[in-house]
């Protein structure tokens, strides 16, 4: 049923699926409690904390002080104290400010620009020398921008004199003004994120000679004049503080570019059904199709965020052509996240010609360090193949008692990688403690390997390629030898070798390794099962887990920070999944703010053929920088 839910999805690509909050109605309903006044807020279904605050233009802290007990978990009906702290006019000419402990006459005056005289002509019911009272109400013009250069403090060479009006923020005045948010702080050092009030005089620095109107500036310029730390040299510090999340617009666009080969598939379907065969879609899309079905359930947890996320899916084949096509005509210069592509070749291309270098791009498929040294802002889901020989190596190195050997391939490709496990065997572990030798296999046979096997010692050959002949043809030479222990350690993708019977792999004790560790007995794993069944009348695969992983962690950065998470990101970066723990590093080597997922597990088969693991024992090893 997905299979098919799937193939009519394909038909309508590239295609758009948006996810937003309920808007919140504002309540008009006021009250004076001590002095103070409030809004009166009932919470309705779909609300939350953050968007009820939002509309209302006042920051969570604020709400928290006068609600004594209150939390993000707010439920249905509740009434929540909403502060007054500058209310406009019913002409909405003035501002009705309320009066705190601790106002001063003089101090209300130079804040907002008028002198006494001025404030109480403004105030006429009011007597001169009368003193304020805590909950007076009183009344300051409502003006536009000061750019008077006759007065002699004010320097509008190099700033503009801003009065900060009704439903104006940090971001829709960067954008205004064409500068970045912290350029508005640099400016005003009195100035934080949590302070921008109505009534507030800020300044502006003049990079430009006008400000930019709306058809100036680009359509969802969030990104290029918020986030590019190359161009608006943003201090990470600032740019990472938790106060500022979720204050860079409700908005993300997500492309997805995965090889769906929907044409391909729709012919070899009408192939199938025509000769009477099981129908069946290629491996691969089968793969990106779980994933794509994994992704849209991580997606819908995020209806109760006040954020809209409009997913654009492009189905771009296994060449470039598409691609080529689709970067030609500027289809991703409005996204904040590019997930895809999912073959080497296209992560080579895009990266060389979308030009963008603070659009993170991850890429599920892919474990090539090759592509996190080159470019920067590349994100691997799967563990690199660097780390995974790593990690092969520290299970080696706890595990000394064992014969190890290693089975070096025909191929020019599978004598390198023997070279590098070889490589990665001398880095970390200490070879003169353990026994290991390598032998060669020539296609047919390993040559001289029962002189290599020990009596006395579980003897572990490591399989460093996924080949399904030549594993065939080793497996076929290792399970006549009966009094020896035997097993063999290599990638997971050799269990799905068809021709390869199953009781192959219980001789010789097959153990992979993987960057997958699925815990069914999480609750945010049953809930994600239970949805993804739900939704599409079967079980998830690890694809699906991974994806709904990568939709928890890296929509949630997104949101948080927008286009530029990847510059909040640590050296070491942890996240507890559906799939396991997933801890992504940036290597020396690597290029800025490219991580590679460096979770590494290794699985043995038991004799009822169910998988046990055996590494790690507590935690992954390879830390930052090895």
């Amino acid at each position: 049923m997905k299979k098919i839910f799937g193939i009519i999805v394909f038909i309508i690509f590239p295609f758009a699926v948006s996810f937003a909050q309920t808007e919140i109605t504002k309540s008009d309903e006021k009250v004076v409690i001590d002095g103070v006044k409030y809004i009166l807020h009932t919470v309705e279904p779909g609300q939350t904390l953050y968007s009820i605050c939002k509309a209302y233009n006042v920051s969570i802290d604020e709400v928290n002080e006068v609600n004594v007990g209150l939390d993000s978990q707010i439920a249905v009906n509740q009434i929540i104290r909403i502060p007054i702290l500058h209310e406009l006019s019913d002409d909405g000419k003035t501002i009705v400010y309320v009066v705190k402990s601790g106002d001063t006459l003089y101090s209300l005056c130079k804040k907002y620009g008028i002198s006494e005289d001025e404030f109480y002509s403004l105030n006429s019911k009011l007597k001169k020398g009368s003193g304020l009272k805590v909950g007076q109400e009183i009344l300051f013009p409502l003006s536009k921008e000061i750019s008077d250069a006759g007065e002699q403090d004010k320097d509008t060479i190099n700033y503009y004199y801003h009065l900060v009006e009704k439903g104006e923020t940090f971001y829709g005045l960067a954008r205004k003004f064409n500068v970045t948010q912290q350029d508005i702080l640099d400016a005003n050092p009195d100035l934080t994120t949590s302070t921008l009030k109505v009534g507030d005089y800020i300044r502006i620095p003049r990079t430009t000679t006008s400000v930019l109107t709306d058809q100036q500036r680009m359509v969802d310029s969030l990104a290029n004049i918020n986030f590019n730390i190359d161009s608006s040299q943003l201090a990470a510090q600032n740019f990472c503080d938790t106060a500022l999340w979720y204050k860079h617009g409700n908005k993300v666009v997500i492309s997805m570019l995965l090889p769906f080969d929907v044409s391909s598939n729709l012919r070899n379907l009408y192939n199938q059904e025509n000769s009477n065969k099981d129908q069946r879609l290629y491996p691969i899309t089968e793969k990106i199709l779980d994933f794509y079905c994994g992704f849209l359930v991580g997606l819908e947890g995020f209806i109760s965020y006040d954020i809209k996320i409009e997913l654009k899916v492009y189905d771009i084949g296994n060449d470039n052509n598409i691609l080529a096509d689709l970067i030609s005509n500027n289809k991703f210069d409005d996204a904040d996240l590019i997930i895809g592509p999912a073959f080497k070749s296209q992560a080579d291309y895009f990266n060389l010609n979308f030009k963008d270098t603070s659009v993170a791009v991850i890429l599920p498929f892919i474990n090539e360090q090759e592509i996190l040294e080159k470019y920067p802002n590349n994100i691997l889901i799967k563990t690199s193949d660097e780390i995974m020989r790593e990690n092969v190596a520290k299970y080696i190195s706890q595990n000394p008692q064992n014969n190890y050997i290693l089975i070096q391939g025909y191929t020019p490709d599978y004598i390198k990688l023997a070279a590098e496990f070889e490589e990665a065997m001398l880095k970390y572990s200490d070879t003169s403690k353990i026994n290991f030798t390598t032998v060669k296999f020539n296609g047919k046979s390993m040559v001289s390997v029962k002189n290599l096997i020990r009596e006395d010692k579980e003897n572990v050959f490591i399989l460093p390629f996924a080949h399904e002949a030549a594993t065939m043809k080793i497996f076929t030479e290792l399970f006549p030898i009966k009094k020896h222990e035997i097993t063999v350690i290599g990638p997971e993708q050799v269990l799905s070798f068809e021709s390869i019977d199953p009781n192959y792999y219980a001789k010789v004790k097959y153990s992979y390794f993987s960057n997958i560790d699925i815990n069914r007995s999480d609750t945010l794993t049953k809930n994600f099962v239970s949805k993804y069944q739900e939704t599409f009348l079967c079980a998830p695969d690890q694809y699906a887990f991974m994806a709904f992983d990568v939709a928890n962690f890296f929509v949630t950065k997104l949101a948080r920070h927008g286009r530029g998470f990847s510059n909040c990101l640590q050296d070491v970066e942890k996240y507890y999944g559906c799939s396991g723990v997933y801890r992504f590093v940036n290597k020396p080597s690597y290029a800025r703010k490219s991580f590679s997922n460096s979770a590494t597990y290794i699985f043995t088969l038991q004799e009822d053929f169910t998988m046990r693991k055996i590494y790690p024992k507590e935690t992954i090893l390879v830390e930052e920088g090895n």
